[in-house]
């Protein structure tokens, strides 16, 4: 055996120990979690490539070149390892090609094993293995699932850059270091064949193929640069040239230079060959824009067409679509939509196939996309918050209807049906029995009496009269005037109007009404104090009501039905109220709009 041929075999050897090694890990850990375990047939064809090899090395570096090692050879690379890879990664061939593929692929092979001098010395039947395999794997990819296409991406990522960079690389490298970069490629091959199998939803492959394929067209792209100076020098000179270390370096550096701005070159290149020229990120937003409405379904429908999308999405603030187009892809990225520190919703574009990342132009449309898409969500969270206020609304006039037609029909109905019948029986005996009939008009007229109280308390609980009488100044004084403590001692109450109260609406005067005479009725039931003040005031655009008691403010509230009623009253006219207790006492405060709030008015259309 001469060094050369020692050189050759010898990493040979080494890669069919790491082969061994790979599938010996990989059984232990079929052995440790059962739950992922990695198809035995293939295990096995493996196992029985590697010793194959490692048997071929070791007679041919022992008893020289013949048949045995030949045969061994070949039935380790161009037999048990192509079946293995057309099993992978399932244990189970093709799916629509059955056991044929893997037969035609055995076949093959056995023509290397029957005439090894013809088949495996020429390399004829490596490359017609390889050509097999591809095919078996590319009609796999196309009809497997997303799980088979990812571990089928790991190993095309081992088996097609590394063979070819080492194939290119044969024609300038000697023999000797050619045989450690054969090593180093078929490393990496069994390494992302490992990945594929045991993990491959380990790292997206498909952004590593894509930054392979970049950086090894632009690693040949700069040595045939270097080569070509190099030639040209030469050529020039007419005779070969030896060139110092320094002006070689400054050629290197030169080409160097130009690595980065070839390699982004390149991957625009590769991504237009992928996907497809891209339209003008302006003109694509300016036409998104324009049918962005209240549905936002067609500019979703148009950021696709223009940007040829799979798939967009809107998603609220927990994740639940508010509008899809498309069918969602394997792979999307997401855009949150935030207002402030709020996030109102998320934007979901589906990537192409094959696709790692948005295009820079496809982001430049999505980041001019994503402030009106935000304003579309908060306006729907504005519409949602506007509609519940509504039906609050709606809610608290059907019970007050409710509350007026069970008062009108338990207790004044019945009171003047009473009183018909009363009349009634007194026409009928006032000629036979006049002091019968003379009490039975008493009794009407007393009847008749409470029903007039009956109705003036209805009609208080609707609007108190003093309010249209003598406005709310005087009616707020008019009842702070018999204001009593839970055990019958009068509570002093001051009334405080800083300056002239402006023209009021109907339901600003009876909010601020009420809201006074629940506050001063709990003040003078639980604030345990002496005093209360009543102030009254515009702030533009709104009427400041403010109760105070000096009762101690140690205890916290309890919100109860009256405080919420307070807050009701305050928010349906779109106002707000705050109450609690401070170091004097407790105090609270109602804003009410003198400008009709919007949320008195319509709704806004919805889509």
């Amino acid at each position: 055996m001469t060094q050369l041929e020692w050189s050759g075999w010898l990493p040979l050897g080494a890669g069919s120990v790491v082969l061994g090694g790979a599938v010996l890990f990989l059984f232990l850990r079929r052995r440790r979690a059962p739950e992922s375990a990695v198809p035995v047939r293939l295990l096995g064809l493996l196992l029985a490539a590697a010793v194959s090899a490692l048997l071929a090395v070791v007679v041919r570096l022992t008893t020289g070149p013949g048949g045995v090692p030949d045969r061994l050879w070949a039935l380790s690379l161009v037999v048990l390892l192509p079946l293995a890879v057309v099993l992978y990664p399932d244990d189970r061939p093709p799916p629509g090609l059955g056991w044929t593929a893997t037969a035609v692929v055995g076949l093959s092979g056995g023509m290397a094993l029957l005439y090894p001098g013809t088949f495996a010395g020429s390399g004829l039947s490596e490359i017609v293995a390889y050509l097999l395999v591809l095919a078996a794997q590319w009609w796999r990819y196309e009809h497997t699932s997303s799980t088979g296409r990812r571990a089928l991406q790991w190993l095309a990522l081992g088996s097609v850059p590394g063979p070819l960079l080492a194939a290119i690389a044969s024609f300038v490298i000697p023999y000797e270091p050619l045989g450690v970069l054969g090593l180093v490629v078929w490393i990496v091959f069994v390494a992302c064949f490992c990945v594929g199998l045991v993990a491959p939803e380990l790292r997206d492959v498909r952004a590593i193929m894509l930054s392979v394929i970049v950086h090894s067209i632009t690693v040949l792209l700069v040595m045939s640069v270097f080569a070509t100076v190099i030639a040209l020098a030469d050529t020039i000179a007419g005779d070969p040239v030896s060139l110092a270390p320094g002006a070689l370096g400054l050629i290197a550096a030169a080409c160097a230079i130009g690595y980065a701005p070839f390699a982004r070159l390149f991957r625009q290149v590769i991504e237009l060959l992928l996907f497809g020229a891209r339209s003008d990120p302006i003109a694509a937003a300016s036409r998104i824009g324009e049918r962005l409405g209240h549905d936002p379904v067609p500019a979703l429908r148009s950021l696709r067409e223009s940007l040829t999308l799979p798939y967009a999405a809107l998603l609220d603030e927990s994740g639940e679509p508010v509008a899809v187009s498309g069918q969602e892809p394997e792979s999307v990225v997401r855009c949150s939509l935030i207002a402030g520190t709020d996030t109102l919703g998320h934007l979901v574009v589906g990537l192409r196939p094959g696709q790692v990342s948005l295009l820079r132009g496809d982001e430049q449309v999505v980041a001019v996309l994503a402030p009106a898409l935000t304003q579309l969500m908060q306006a729907r969270k504005l519409r949602g918050e506007l509609q519940a206020s509504r039906a609050a609304v709606v809610s608290a006039i059907e019970e007050e209807r409710r509350r007026l037609r069970r008062d009108l029909h338990d207790g004044t109905g019945p009171r003047l049906t009473g009183i018909a019948y009363a009349a009634d029986a007194a026409r009928n005996i006032l000629g036979r029995d006049p002091d019968r009939a003379a009490q039975l008009l008493a009794g009407v007229r007393a009847e008749a009496g409470e029903a007039i109280v009956e109705v003036r308390r209805l009609v208080e609980g609707l609007r108190p009269p003093s309010l249209d009488q003598v406005g709310l100044e005087q009616s707020v004084r008019q009842h702070a005037q018999h204001l009593l403590h839970s055990d019958g001692r009068p509570m002093a109450v001051e009334v405080r109007v800083p300056a002239e109260l402006p023209a009021l609406t109907a339901a600003v005067e009876v909010t601020a009404y009420r809201i006074v005479v629940e506050a001063l009725t709990n003040a003078s039931r639980h604030s345990h104090g002496h005093q209360a003040t009543v102030t009254l005031s515009a702030d533009e655009p709104a009427l400041v009501v403010e109760i105070h008691d000096d009762g101690p403010g140690d205890d916290a509230w309890d919100p109860g039905d009256g405080m919420t009623s307070m807050r009701e009253r305050a928010e349906m006219l779109g106002g707000t109220l705050t109450a609690g207790p401070d170091t004097t006492g407790g105090r609270v405060i109602a804003r009410l709009p003198l400008i009709p709030s919007p949320q008195m008015g319509d709704a806004p259309h919805t889509a």
